[in-house]
């Protein structure tokens, strides 16, 4: 799974790189806007880990952006920040994150929290696939109906006009 840490704390950026690398493969940035810019690409990262205090676009900013995006919006979005009181979080799930982790953090608490979100977009996954099979067996169903009742006309007697009766 493609997994983006927007952090502009080097130290910390590297720190969740390498935490994540065995399980995912990771791209980094140092701020918002090249956040918002990564998450938009074709074949884009579909979990972002985001600073909230970075250059450019804080990460709810970021949230909120990714939110708006009908093409990106099933990204699932984890706020990673120093920011701890309840309004905070608050704020911050409100803006759209999905989760919400404080610093300091335990490293496999994190990556637990990874792992919901693989879950959480797997399941997207398959829904969607499930949906698109429901639609094509939905049109496959109206075009065997459509034809029954066709043949089932074509079968009916026909009446007989006045000159073939004669």
């Amino acid at each position: 799974m493609k997994v983006l840490i927007a952090e502009d704390d080097p130290f910390f950026r590297r720190l969740l790189q390498q935490l994540l690398v065995p399980e995912c493969e990771v791209s980094t940035v140092e701020d918002g806007v090249a956040a918002c810019r990564r998450l938009q690409e074709n074949d884009g990262p579909t979990l972002a880990i985001l600073d909230w205090v970075m250059p450019g676009m804080a990460g709810p900013q970021v949230c909120r952006e990714v939110r708006a995006n009908p093409r990106i919006s099933g990204a699932y979005l984890i706020l990673l920040t120093a920011k701890n009181s309840s309004a905070d979080i608050l704020a911050g799930l409100r803006a759209g994150a999905d989760d919400y982790v404080t610093k300091p953090f335990e490293p496999e608490e994190l990556r637990a929290r990874v792992r919901v979100g693989r879950r959480i977009i797997e399941l997207q996954a398959a829904l969607a696939a499930k949906e698109t099979e429901l639609e094509t067996m939905r049109a496959r169903e109206e075009l065997l109906q459509t034809r029954v009742v066709s043949l089932e006309q074509s079968r009916e007697p026909q009446p007989m006009s006045k000159s073939a009766s004669a």
